[in-house]
């Protein structure tokens, strides 16, 4: 098990609509001149509107069957592995939100700070990837605001397509694997998600949850929110630490 701090909890971040908007491909998608943006922009829409979304976060499909299946003609200027290899790329260059991930990093004085996500494993994979190798060395300038740079402040990572489960279809199996690892209930963790259906699954379960949406929400309310949360003496019956009440971010 891991190390877990005095208090025995828990805030799990959401990553796309919380963490970063960025969507996968954005070097192409959000490149009017690249020559495979209009057929991987046509592919992906037909994606997102069918089951195949959904089967790509549980881990049914991968990011290379979804590739192949998408059989985006790629002309002699790419070699045949360049959507997969740029998928990877443009996942641990990310645009991330500086200011949550800063107070995430005062959090975890605290408590543990885990992502978790309905995402797909090229996600998971360069999450992982760039977290223990982040440890290594420090930000650069072009990793600054990037998920390469920040992927570090966080202790773990619960993805649907390694769980094989969307946060608010099956909370249980989403998250209770985790919890239970770590001698935690629901009763003492946070969430903090763009979604209100996840936000309400987490609480039916005991949870605290905070709906926040970046580039909508004003980071104070996060603040705000976590502060009231650490405030208010701990719940949990599963941990065998000695509980603090009264955390405070520092």
């Amino acid at each position: 098990m891991e190390q877990v701090p005095l208090s025995g909890r828990v805030v799990f971040v959401d990553w796309h609509g919380v963490l970063s908007c960025d969507p996968f491909w954005v070097s192409i998608r959000e490149s009017a001149r690249h020559p495979l943006r209009a057929q991987l922009e046509e592919n992906l829409t037909s994606i997102f509107a069918s089951d195949d979304a959904n089967a790509w976060m549980k881990g049914l499909m991968s990011s290379g069957e979804v590739i192949a299946a998408m059989d985006i003609h790629v002309d002699g200027r790419f070699r045949d592995d360049f959507l997969h290899r740029r998928l990877y790329i443009d996942c641990a260059r990310m645009k991330v939100n500086v200011s949550l991930f800063e107070v995430l990093r005062r959090v975890k004085a605290v408590a543990m700070v885990v992502v978790a996500t309905d995402n797909m494993d090229c996600f998971a994979d360069t999450f992982d990837h760039v977290r223990r190798s982040g440890r290594r060395r420090a930000r650069s300038g072009a990793e600054a605001s990037t998920m390469a740079g920040w992927a570090f402040v966080c202790d773990d990572i619960i993805c649907s397509s390694d769980v094989a489960a969307l946060k608010s279809e099956d909370p249980l199996t989403f998250f209770g694997p985790w919890l239970r690892r770590h001698a935690m209930t629901f009763a003492d963790a946070m969430l903090i998600d763009d979604r209100a259906d996840n936000c309400a699954a987490f609480q039916q379960q005991g949870g605290t949850a905070l709906q926040w949406k970046m580039g909508t929400n004003d980071i104070a309310e996060i603040v705000d929110g976590l502060n009231q949360w650490l405030e208010a003496p701990a719940r949990h019956t599963a941990s065998t630490a000695s509980p603090r009440h009264g955390e405070h971010l520092p």
